[in-house]
């Protein structure tokens, strides 16, 4: 007769032994630790209907910052709505850092109120656990693997331990960098140190995501791959803010637009309209031989304005908003026996309304057309 089915009578035997030693209190503790992790695996899921449609997630009112005498920000007022992406763009200087940092609880500003997620300026501690901020310059510790960095970061957050490692996974993953885990961050590329930052700010799902020259240093391809990673959290329900120089990627992501100088908000609108209404009308025209004289008659012609060189193309500005403009000077170049081999109009862009806005609220004579 064969004793095999003893070991197992006895390990039944032992496990039964050992949960008898159990207290009903300890029992009730693991499973109350199991359902937290559970509602914070859940929490982390997209927060498609996280915000209603609508609702203000940030209120910026007539804030002002100085810094040794210098106006970095004056009287500056901006409303957030759930889920939008924003772009703050204007020059060096302009104030776009300050406001970020007054938004992320870094500095505080001289007067004015701020209120994010209902939470007020003086409530840091709350409000950092609904913001993620990214800094223009990265700061990373070299000697830190990349799965080992993103755990330190969730750690500072306070994330349950219980949920810590499944949070990691979920961002690396997010960000595109899950095949990384285990390489050490001083050997990763400019655009992966820039995907490891953004994922250290999304790690506890903020509600508000500001991002300070995201796109920096960034080549073409891992811009279109920043972009997309950023799409991605604004249908999960975040409201993003990018300051950026690189404009053609915020035309293209951005639902409104504000147009910061001087340290004022001179201009606040839905990137589209922007685009439309303070955009500039341009021609560019290349001719085949003779373009040093097509350039000169361009520039001697009243109607037209803004002539200058891109390559072999000549760009300008044409008066009227007409297509018969367009035909009559074609027309009038054919008969000037210009051998003229291209000839189009290039779509406004956020470039030239940007460069409008500006020159415009500096006091600036501005052609739109």
């Amino acid at each position: 007769m064969s004793n095999t089915p003893a070991p197992r009578t006895r390990q039944l035997n032992e496990n039964t032994s050992a949960l008898e030693g159990t207290s009903q209190a300890s029992l009730d503790s693991v499973a109350q630790e199991r359902r937290l992790a559970e509602e914070h695996i859940k929490a982390r899921s997209p927060r498609m209907a996280a915000e209603p449609a609508g609702s203000v997630v940030a209120q910026v009112t007539a804030i002002s910052k100085r810094f040794l005498g210098t106006l970095a920000l004056n009287d500056v007022s901006l409303k957030l709505g759930a889920g939008e992406m924003f772009g703050l763009v204007g020059p060096n200087g302009a104030g776009k850092t300050t406001l970020l940092r007054i938004l992320a609880t870094l500095i505080p500003p001289d007067s004015g109120e701020v209120v994010i997620c209902g939470y007020r300026l003086n409530e840091v501690k709350k409000i950092r656990s609904v913001i993620g901020f990214m800094p223009d310059v990265l700061g990373v510790y070299d000697d830190m693997l990349v799965r080992e960095y993103l755990d330190f970061f969730a750690r500072a957050s306070a994330l349950p331990a219980a949920t810590r490692d499944y949070a990691v996974r979920e961002t690396m993953q997010a960000v595109g960098i899950e095949h990384m885990a285990e390489q050490p961050v001083d050997g990763l590329s400019r655009g992966m140190k820039q995907r490891l930052c953004l994922g250290r700010s999304i790690l506890h799902k903020p509600r508000l995501l500001l991002l300070d020259e995201p796109a920096s240093g960034l080549d073409p391809l891992a811009r279109l791959e920043l972009r997309e990673i950023l799409r991605a959290l604004q249908r999960q329900g975040t409201t993003i803010v990018i300051s950026s120089h690189v404009l053609e990627d915020l035309a293209d992501m951005c639902d409104r637009i504000g147009v910061v100088s001087r340290g004022s908000l001179i201009c606040v609108d839905e990137t589209k309209n922007l685009i439309e209404e303070q955009g500039t009308r341009r021609l560019r025209v290349k001719a085949l031989g003779q373009s040093e004289e097509l350039f000169q008659f361009l520039k001697d012609s009243p109607e037209i304005d803004g002539v200058r060189w891109d390559n072999d193309h000549i760009l300008f500005r044409l008066g009227g908003n007409q297509e018969q403009d367009l035909h009559e000077l074609l027309k009038v170049l054919i008969q000037k026996g210009f051998p003229v081999v291209s000839f189009y109009e290039e779509a406004p862009s956020l470039e030239s309304a940007y460069m409008n806005v500006t020159r415009a609220g500096e006091g600036w004579e501005v052609a739109k057309s």
